[in-house]
């Protein structure tokens, strides 16, 4: 009878640490609940819709760092960092003003809208096998613009962007903050600019990403490829460093060309009271893991890993080769094998 309480209490202890997030969203402008509102933690696949009282409830397996995100059409979105979960949250949206202001296209920009969607869908789903496999649903949602004197492609959108990735058996929606294309080119060149010879100087984005998870007749291939797409991933390495399992995943870690142990350059300390680990990258290194190559650099003394993989500030730790040239087209939600 003993041995019978003691399992109870500690199945008990374990369901009393599921966490559970639940609120409303409403209209700031009268209090009436907004209903079909995505309410989303970023990067996953983690989310909801309100129902017809502006209502919503997500359940977490375990403590998560990603940003929460609520958003509806023809409001502003609101992103917010959820710290406690053990209360009631309510949030009030906004009309966005700028939603309804008709959009004015630069009248000087020499590239068509054509040549523009082919440049966005390059930089912006990737070159890879799977982003070759997307499709962006809602094309007609992007605005873009080619600025000569910045050398610059911009994109913005009015609503979300939709993607299907149909390797990956997921449809991805995309809210764009930031996107663009900086490229190396004469603008002096007598040609046509969109045949003049240009390379791509660099590509900064930003945005908040949904995961939805489809079912197609190729499932089973689609979970072969998510674990191909996963492999020296910036979260698989991410996960393998928090779990100290950096060798067993079979990730080889360098100091220029030279291979070395990762725990010299490489050091964790777990932070029981945010749920995170905390990591000192004492210098850039190299990484190679399957014939993949990259190479990560820490702008900070330390940045921190949550049980999802999830690491921050995601601006100060930098990445190049492999993990840097993925794109939509290879992304996995952070709860991904979770």
């Amino acid at each position: 009878m003993k041995i019978l309480t003691l399992v109870f209490v500690l199945l008990f202890g374990i369901i009393g640490k599921a966490q559970e997030l639940k609120g409303t969203v409403l209209n700031i402008k009268n209090n009436e609940p907004i209903v079909g509102a995505s309410v989303y933690f970023d990067n996953t696949s983690i989310g909801t819709i309100t129902n017809f009282n502006g209502e919503f409830s997500i359940n977490l397996k375990q403590p998560i760092n990603s940003p929460l995100v609520v958003s509806f059409i023809g409001f502003e979105t609101q992103i917010h960092t959820i710290k406690n979960f053990n209360t009631i949250k309510q949030f009030k949206l906004k009309e966005d003003i700028n939603a309804l202001e008709e959009v004015v296209l630069n009248s000087k920009d020499e590239w068509s809208r054509q040549y523009k969607l082919k440049q966005f869908r390059r930089e912006f789903l990737g070159q890879s096998e799977f982003a070759k496999q997307c499709k962006i649903l809602n094309e007609d949602a992007l605005i873009l613009n080619f600025e000569r004197e910045t050398k610059q492609l911009i994109a913005s959108a009015n609503s979300p962007i939709i993607i299907k990735n149909e390797a990956l058996d997921y449809i991805i929606k995309y809210d764009i903050k930031d996107f663009a294309i900086t490229y190396n080119i004469n603008l002096e060149s007598n040609l046509d600019l969109e045949k003049a010879f240009k390379t791509v100087a660099s590509v900064v984005y930003s945005g908040t990403t949904f995961f939805e998870n489809i079912k197609s007749k190729k499932h089973k291939r689609a979970l072969r490829n998510r674990e191909k797409a996963y492999i020296g991933s910036t979260l698989h390495f991410m996960r393998a460093i928090a779990n100290n399992r950096i060798k067993k995943e079979k990730f080889k870690v360098f100091k220029g060309q030279y291979q070395t142990d990762p725990s010299l350059y490489i050091k964790t300390f777990k932070n029981d009271s945010l749920n995170v680990t905390e990591v000192e990258l004492l210098m850039k290194l190299n990484i190679l893991c399957k014939g993949r190559q990259s190479a990560i650099k820490s702008e900070v003394k330390r940045f921190y890993i949550d049980a999802y993989g999830n690491h921050s500030p995601i601006d100060k730790v930098l990445f190049g080769g492999f993990m840097a040239r993925q794109r939509i087209g290879d992304f996995l939600p952070v709860n991904y094998g979770l």
